[in-house]
């Protein structure tokens, strides 16, 4: 009988021995929110978390913690939370603006990061960033905007190295008001490679960096949403997030060999692009060093919702490696978008790019043009600075569609073009040469048609905050 009895106490102790957490995983380190600065009890975590080695975990509980300059170094594991808006993630001076703030610190960019991580493989998941302050940095130097003063955050997270690989899920960045053009933080989340920089901050060589990026289920309400800048031989997935962009929600500049996937999310932004894809980026904007060779990625742009209203458009490409004596090529198919326009820009723009793919995307709305290629601006030598040319534009509907222009705009920089039209009418307004037009209405050069697109497109020559640490 006492045999009997003993049974259920050993299967109780069994179950409870296998419900502790604390048991369960020696390699993982529990966080708990103090009321106050949490710095040191999380980078502590992560800091015995890479000495315990790969497939250890950094779990925080439930609350709201308050932190400044994390930096990780060769952390391959897993950065938990309890759920998104569970976990709270602010600045310091979110909790007392007096307390100090995040500041740049040499060996981990050239501008201040909430939280970096420096090369490994980071899992994070179920955690928001939220930061409310409206001055959550030292002042800085913005190297970037010719050394004005800054007191704002460059990055909220920001992921570097030159092996490095991430994932992103369920994890919401939000900002809020300060001086960078009404926001705290430049940008939310940054995937780049790594360059020195020269005495005053600024980067002298290109970024770059190898490994595999997901960013999913996540949600961006910032000035700019998430960048990868310098992927060379890796992958990219972005996909199903909700990303609301003052400026831009999604950028990838100088990624070369790669294929990166923009897939199902949501998209919106009022200012800038929802997405833009740069090559020769680095060189344009300061980085020091021509643009060399180096292979073309692939974008994929697919089954996205895009919402573009005030000044802002929906897509942009631009390749400045033709300006720079190479021959990159940027690659990209844009395919079954949905994009909603309330702008006085357009839906689909681009400089210099070559052999797009462009097809069955549904533009409607009100814009300048839904879609415009090939820059009318010509350099002080009588030639176009940014053609285009290959580009095959088939069967996308604009039918609801209103513009001041055309549906479709090829400028005198385009060449060797195919537009087959959608559900009619799809208006071309067709200034280039040897451009083919099948299914489509020919409309006359309306007045002042070269000048009004190159107004807006000068809007990307005025992006700041994109350079990255």
């Amino acid at each position: 009988m006492k045999k009997l009895l003993l049974v259920p106490v050993l299967v109780a102790a069994l179950l409870a021995l296998l419900a502790a957490p604390a048991l369960a995983s020696p390699k993982t380190f529990y966080v708990h929110p103090s009321g106050g600065n949490d710095t040191y009890d999380i980078q502590h975590a992560f800091d015995r978390a890479v000495k315990a080695g790969p497939g250890s975990t950094v779990r925080l509980s439930a609350g709201h913690f308050y932190i400044n300059n994390i930096v990780v170094r060769n952390f391959d594991g897993t950065f938990k939370g309890a759920g998104e808006h569970k976990t709270v993630i602010d600045c310091l001076r979110g909790l007392d603006p007096s307390l100090p703030g995040v500041a740049v610190l040499p060996d981990a960019g050239s501008w201040p990061s909430l939280l970096v991580f420096k090369s490994g493989d980071i899992r994070a998941s179920d955690m928001t960033f939220d930061i409310t302050a409206a001055s959550p940095a030292e002042t800085w130097q913005v190297w970037f905007n010719g050394g004005t003063p800054g007191d704002y955050l460059g990055d909220i997270v920001t992921v570097t190295g030159d092996v490095v690989s991430s994932a992103f899920d369920h994890v919401a960045f939000i900002t809020g008001t300060g001086s960078d053009s009404g926001y705290n933080a430049d940008e939310t989340l940054a995937i780049c490679g790594t360059g020195p920089a020269n005495t005053s901050g600024q980067p002298t060589t290109l970024w770059h960096s190898s490994g595999s990026e997901s960013v999913c289920d996540c949600c961006f309400r910032a000035y700019n949403g998430v960048e990868i800048t310098g992927l060379t031989n890796g992958r990219a997935m972005i996909a199903d997030n909700v990303i609301e962009g003052y400026e831009n929600g999604c950028l990838l500049f100088d990624n070369s060999n790669s294929s990166v996937a923009l897939c199902h999310n949501q998209m919106s932004t009022g200012a800038g692009e929802n997405f833009v894809a740069w090559q020769g980026f680095q060189a344009s904007f300061g980085a020091g060093a021509s643009l060399p060779p180096l292979p073309a990625p692939h974008y994929l742009i697919a089954d996205n919702h895009m919402l573009a209203t005030g000044s802002a458009s929906a897509f942009f490409a631009e390749d400045d490696s033709l300006l720079y004596g190479a021959d990159n090529r940027l690659h990209a198919t844009i395919a079954g978008n949905t994009i909603r326009l309330d702008t006085t820009g357009f839906g689909i723009g681009e400089f210099a790019t070559r052999g797009f793919w462009v097809f069955d995307n549904r533009i409607s709305g009100s814009a300048l043009t839904g879609m415009y290629l090939g820059d009318d601006y010509d350099g002080p030598d009588g030639t176009t600075l940014y053609p285009v040319s290959g580009w095959k534009i088939i069967g996308n509907d604009l039918h609801s569609l209103t513009t001041s222009m055309a549906s479709i705009v090829l400028g005198n920089g385009s060449s060797h073009c195919l537009v087959v039209g959608g559900p009619p009418p799809t208006t071309v307004l067709n200034n280039g040469t040897d451009n083919t037009l099948i299914n489509v209405t020919p409309i006359a050069d309306p007045p002042a048609a070269a000048a009004m697109p190159m107004n807006a497109m000068k809007q990307l020559k005025h992006l700041k905050g994109m350079m990255l640490p």
